[in-house]
């Protein structure tokens, strides 16, 4: 079985690398990775993860705007794959909730790109869920597959970067402390908009104030250490959110 899961940035795939290796039990393919000659040149980065006879793939498309151009491409080989190799079980789609109507402009962009690809859908595109996925490849054979869109976190606007901090503030009250005033700086720290002008910007700058307090010195290799070392089995909040890798 080959799965592959589409993500914003290199942040994300770091997170949900991970949540895969450290939960559900992946390993990282270093070689595979480097010398892997995938025909979908559409990502920033890539890894590649094994788990008994499975495969999966981590991409990360460089920006939310990104990810419908890899799904196509993702589509297209679906059909003209020559053999079951070359072609997914299970694709994954996840991205940020960081505007109001983000599950309803990608839920009008994934039915486009269906139609464009003359994929046929068994089920209606709902958060969370899987999509069953029907076409016919160049010789007439129909081809079965999943489509899970996962617009994270489910139950508020943010995005992966506010997944963990509020899964890391729900496991340590101290940490908690420190996680709330640093919203607070960032909310109010810019009120003409003059750097952070999008929300996005906000998202990303409430993690690095985090972690500027927590990694004062050597930012980024201690920035990794902790991310490798959280527990991801005990943060119920992220396991419940991400229930259905199990799955691939």
């Amino acid at each position: 079985m080959k799965s592959i899961i589409l993500c914003e940035g290199g942040t994300d795939l770091t997170l949900i690398q991970y949540f895969m290796e450290k939960v559900n039990g992946w390993r990282y393919e270093l070689n595979r990775t480097r010398h892997n000659s995938s025909k979908l040149s559409c990502f920033k980065q890539r890894k590649i993860f094994i788990k008994e006879d499975k495969i999966l793939e981590i991409g990360a498309t460089g920006g939310c705007s990104e990810i419908p151009k890899c799904f196509s491409k993702i589509l297209n080989s679906q059909r003209i794959g020559s053999n079951s190799e070359e072609r997914y079980e299970n694709i994954v789609i996840i991205t940020d909730n960081d505007e109001i109507d983000t599950f309803d402009n990608m839920k009008t962009t994934l039915e486009k790109l269906f139609n464009e690809h003359s994929i046929t859908i068994e089920n209606n595109i709902v958060n969370d869920s899987w999509i069953n996925c029907t076409c016919e490849n160049g010789a007439q054979d129909i081809i079965n597959f999943r489509v899970l869109l996962l617009i994270i976190p489910f139950d508020e606007e943010g995005a992966l970067e506010t997944f963990l901090l509020k899964a890391i503030a729900s496991n340590d009250e101290y940490d908690n402390e420190i996680i709330e005033k640093g919203n607070d700086f960032v909310e109010t720290v810019d009120p003409q908009k003059i750097y952070l002008s999008k929300r996005r910007y906000v998202t990303k700058a409430k993690l690095d104030v985090y972690f500027s307090i927590r990694t004062p010195v050597d930012q980024f290799t201690e920035r990794q250490n902790i991310l490798k070392s959280i527990n991801w089995e005990d943060y119920e909040y992220i396991r419940n959110s991400f229930k259905k890798l199990r799955e691939l």
